[in-house]
């Protein structure tokens, strides 16, 4: 008798914790919503659409899509302006131990400024109120991937995937001349059907537009965004809005506009959202619209993106001597040494 009752206190104590979609109901969406750390369509699509196993995992680029990425990212350029300078500056033979050192800088950097911030340890806090499992990756050394999941068993899943990427990199690494190497280098895992595959799945996108994605990013005169953002333009053309339910996500493409099995995704997802708090459905409804307005933007703000870039390399290489010098040493830095 003692016994049972010692099993019924342990039991008392160690109750089955409620689900996320009561702590919703509760108190936590509107916790959430007051959140102002996280970017609201970090809230909704990688947070809640995974915590309410809508789709099994999702991803986040640190520092990039903090909502103060941009300054977190211009702190750690400066504690590293002088070792870049170091390496613009070398001597070929030089180069190799001043970018290895420069690599190194940037990793203590990025930890010193972004693992250390409220921004980082606040996205943390909601995967443990949320009870999600993280995945950290390092990109680059100044760029990290930050994968969310529920399921233990998705965390060998992803180490696969990085294996897969690296040696998917390596490869392409060795096939092609330095002159190329830098551009192919960024996303060598897109020339993988094996990763694209594999990742598409984790995110859960649907089979469908995964397949179209794959063929087209193998096709090299193909261009996912510039067809995406083309389907787009035409259906408005053509008098007919996107159904913006099948762009559940950002950085997804449908395969279609109306693509019924994307569109079947963001309609559960708002119809629950909804129902938990009409404003959790609002807030993803205004998502999807941004997602929609992404996608026919995208081939633009690539062009833009790749121009900034080039002004960075210019600004931050920038002498009293000879300005474009400067930039063509920056352009010739083998990064992989």
């Amino acid at each position: 008798m003692k016994q049972i009752r010692q099993w019924g206190r342990f039991l008392l104590f160690h109750k089955r914790p409620k689900n996320v979609a009561s702590l919703l109901r509760e108190s936590l969406s509107k916790e959430m919503l007051d959140e102002p750390l996280l970017l609201d369509h970090v809230k909704i699509e990688d947070y809640l659409m995974v915590a309410l196993e809508i789709r099994p995992c999702s991803l986040l680029t640190i520092p990039a899509e903090f909502h103060n990425g941009t300054e977190l990212g211009r702190r750690i350029d400066e504690l590293c302006a002088e070792d870049l300078q170091a390496v613009l500056r070398a001597t070929t033979d030089k180069k190799g131990a001043l970018i290895r050192r420069l690599k190194k800088k940037i990793r203590e950097a990025l930890k010193r400024v972004v693992f250390t911030s409220a921004t980082y340890e606040a996205h943390m806090n909601w995967s443990r109120k949320l009870d999600l499992r993280t995945f950290d990756v390092e990109v680059r050394p100044s760029i990290h991937e930050l994968y969310l999941f529920k399921d233990s068993k998705i965390k060998s899943e992803l180490r696969s995937l990085m294996r897969i990427r690296t040696a998917t990199r390596e490869r392409v690494r060795l096939r092609m001349d330095a002159s190329k190497r830098r551009t192919r280098l960024a996303f060598a895992e897109e020339s993988s059907p094996e990763y694209l595959v594999s990742v598409g799945k984790l995110l859960g996108y649907p089979s469908c537009c995964v397949e179209r994605y794959v063929h087209e990013r193998l096709n090299e005169g193909a261009s996912v965004e510039a067809r995406a953002s083309g389907q787009v333009e035409q259906s408005r053309k053509d008098g007919e809005e996107p159904d913006v339910y099948a762009y559940f996500v950002r950085n997804f493409f449908p395969c279609r506009p109306t693509c019924e099995n994307a569109s079947e995704i963001g309609r559960k997802t708002f119809d629950l959202l909804s129902s938990l708090d009409p404003k959790l459905g609002g807030l993803y409804g205004r998502c999807m619209t941004n997602n929609v307005e992404m996608v026919e933007e995208c081939p633009g703000l690539t062009k833009r993106y790749r121009a900034k870039l080039t002004k960075k390399a210019q600004r931050l290489t920038r002498t009293q001597s000879d300005d474009q010098n400067n930039f063509k040493r920056y352009a010739s830095i083998n990064w992989d040494c």
